[in-house]
């Protein structure tokens, strides 16, 4: 199993965003994967169904020691499952001394089930939890709002993976995904051109998702993209291209996307 974690030193960027529609994309490219919430507020589970929110998950394996096969929910779509933040996140967590599992334990767990894939959705910031999937994962993938402030976070990005590497770890940068784009805004368009400039192209993936209220109406109703509409709307097609664009990143091979559903369908009851 790969695993590719989501994570930014800035909250606020589209992480949980990125994530679940990510997850569905693989999944729909016929890939076996499942999506971690890592992040205490649990936004995957908020974002999915009342059974979601209601689940165990991720912090109840850390903490309680739960067994993770006792935690993963199955989808209507057979290549995903989910594992969310949990009924024990809290931003106010124990200290690791006092948990019964390790992060690693977690994805390890995780591998064991065959999955081809993880995708972990992480906290704003890079300490904590966030540092700690960070070192379990192989890859991650980091979501760059296209606004000025923006900018300043890349090269501490970069730096803290580099650190991890240092300590050991194999981390690899999957690559930069720019959020929020806004073509027709002036400031916008410029932090676009400026990253695509200063930062390496092999870090910098080629697709970019656009500010658009059609995210708003996802979140509403709980689904990702792919599923709100009988034809996916345009935003939930770029996430199929930084699937297809994500797979030699991370050494996956493509596969023909399935037949498209009908109708906007919840993902889980």
């Amino acid at each position: 199993m790969i695993s590719l974690a989501v994570a930014s030193q800035k909250g606020g960027v589209g992480k949980t965003t990125v994530a679940v529609n990510l997850a569905y994309a693989f999944a729909k490219r016929g890939w076996s994967t499942v999506l971690v919430d890592t992040d205490p507020q649990g936004s995957v589970g908020l974002s999915l169904s009342e059974r979601a929110r209601r689940s165990r998950g991720f912090f109840d394996c850390m903490e309680e020691g739960i067994s993770v096969d006792e935690c993963v929910l199955a989808t209507r779509l057979p290549e995903l499952q989910i594992l969310v933040a949990g009924r024990s996140a809290d931003p106010f967590v124990r200290k690791a001394s006092e948990l019964q599992g390790t992060v690693p334990d977690v994805v390890a767990s995780l591998g064991q089930r065959g999955h081809d894939l993880a995708i972990i959705d992480t906290a704003a910031g890079l300490t904590g939890y966030t540092a700690d999937v960070l070192r379990a994962s192989d890859f991650v993938l980091v979501p760059q709002q296209a606004e000025p402030l923006g900018l300043r976070s890349v090269p501490q990005m970069l730096k803290a993976v580099q650190a991890i590497r240092n300590e050991g770890h194999h981390l690899e940068m999957a690559g930069i995904l720019l959020t929020m784009v806004q073509s027709d805004v002036e400031d916008s368009a410029n932090v676009v051109r400026e990253l695509r400039q200063i930062v390496p192209p092999q870090l910098m993936l080629h697709a970019a998702i656009p500010r658009d209220s059609i995210f708003l109406r996802a979140s509403a109703v709980g689904v990702p993209l792919g599923l709100l509409f009988q034809n996916p709307p345009a935003p939930a097609i770029i996430f199929d291209q930084v699937a297809a664009e994500l797979e030699s990143r991370i050494e996956l091979h493509s596969e023909s996307p399935l037949p498209a559903q009908d109708d906007h369908t919840r993902l889980m009851d």
